[in-house]
């Protein structure tokens, strides 16, 4: 993006200095996941301009028509979210925390959304935090790794989540990274070591799937990273072969008996039970460990478990069918706009897609976004993509 590409909002000022810090704070948190400070400046930002007193109200743009679908998909299913806890047997509860996915999505997707067309340079900003973030928490998962006695890297959260967040903030890194030009460029190399060794550090095989595929669409994208790419490869594969628990997990990823993998088909199996029984509006937020030791299988010798393991079935039970389509056609939206600014050619886009794709690829088999604190910056990213695709079809109309 140059500097005549670049959004621009005339009736934009100055954004608020602290929604601005709550941006850069969740940027700069995302890589360990601590978002809720950032969340809680741009909560105390919005309470602020309740109070404040507004010289002109600024019209709503004319959004792009999928961006308009894709946003009142996201919304039907935020009230499907109010529908099923009226059916659910902890109905408080889903409904609060339908309640906390309202905000959730309103200072995430829709807010991401409003920034991507108005605000590139708090955006540039953020991002370059990202990076920063990402490069710390990559060590720092490194060292803690070498000072425990736990074969898995973590952080602040458990090696699966540690293994989402370092796929989101690697792929839009190097984007951005590669969109700066020099001297930012040759951090590119140094940046994606650090990134591989911490997420093989984690163990976490849905992570490593997720991680390969990010690299691989980064790779398809931008051919100009495609010898750091296999050098990075030939790396990771001495890295698993010399050291023994890593080439264990590894090759537990190709057997069903090893590494928890028999179990999580029993897990998907419960799953489609409850969906059978509860195929409209599903269980209500919250309620799937509650439920599960009803329809755990009888060769699994796990009681309960609070995920699905899987994001769409996880949907489907809690949500029913109706939650489930919504969110199918809502996300498809989302990765259709992500795909076609990947192809426009800019780095940045190519990043966030890599990214988003990675992150997808891992929820097959964890679902650590369905966590608040690290879902608020899947979602962000999610609304950047469609405010970027909003910008990109605005610039191309009026051309």
């Amino acid at each position: 993006m140059s500097a005549e590409q670049q959004p621009k909002d005339p009736d934009l000022k100055e954004i608020d200095l602290i929604e601005q810090s709550g941006w850069y704070l969740i940027f700069a948190t995302t890589p360990f996941g601590l978002t809720y400070p950032g969340l809680l400046a741009l909560l105390i930002a919005k309470i602020k301009s309740l109070f404040t007193k507004k010289t002109k109200k600024k019209e709503a743009p004319v959004l792009h028509p999928l961006v308009r679908r894709t946003n009142i998909l996201f919304i039907s299913l935020l009230g499907c979210m109010y529908v099923s806890a009226l059916f659910s047997r902890t109905r408080l509860e889903s409904f609060l925390l339908a309640f906390a996915f309202t905000l959730l999505f309103y200072f995430s997707y829709f807010a991401g959304e409003r920034m991507a067309y108005t605000d590139w340079k708090t955006i540039e900003r953020s991002l370059f935090l990202l990076f920063i973030g990402g490069t710390v928490a990559s060590i720092a998962s490194l060292i803690r790794l070498q000072l425990s006695d736990y074969p898995r890297a973590t952080l602040f959260e458990g090696p699966n989540s540690l293994g989402t967040l370092i796929v989101m903030y690697t792929g839009i890194s190097i984007g951005f990274l590669v969109y700066k030009g020099k001297p930012y460029r040759y951090l590119v190399f140094p940046f994606l070591l650090l990134s591989t060794a911490a997420v093989i550090a984690t163990g976490s095989r849905g992570a490593w799937l997720g991680f390969a595929g990010m690299l691989t669409s980064l790779t398809l994208f931008n051919r100009k990273l495609l010898t750091a790419v296999l050098l990075i490869i030939l790396i990771a594969a001495l890295i698993i072969a010399l050291n023994p628990y890593s080439y264990a997990r590894f090759l537990s990823i190709f057997s069903l008996e090893k590494g928890g993998n028999m179990s999580r088909i029993y897990i998907w199996q419960a799953s489609l039970k409850m969906i059978k029984d509860h195929p409209v509006f599903g269980l209500g937020l919250g309620v799937f460990p509650l439920a599960f030791p009803e329809y755990a299988v009888a060769e699994h010798s796990v009681d309960t478990f609070a995920y699905a393991h899987n994001l769409f079935l996880q949907i489907a039970v809690e949500l029913g069918l109706v939650g489930g389509v919504l969110f199918f056609l809502a996300l498809v939206s989302v990765y259709y706009m992500a795909f076609s600014l990947a192809k426009t050619g800019n780095s940045v886009y190519q990043g966030l897609f890599a990214s988003l794709l990675g992150v997808l690829i891992h929820q097959q088999l964890d679902i650590p976004i369905w966590k608040m604190h690290i879902g608020l910056s899947f979602w962000i990213l999610v609304g950047l993509v469609a405010g970027f695709y909003h910008l990109e079809k605005t610039k191309q109309k009026n051309e």
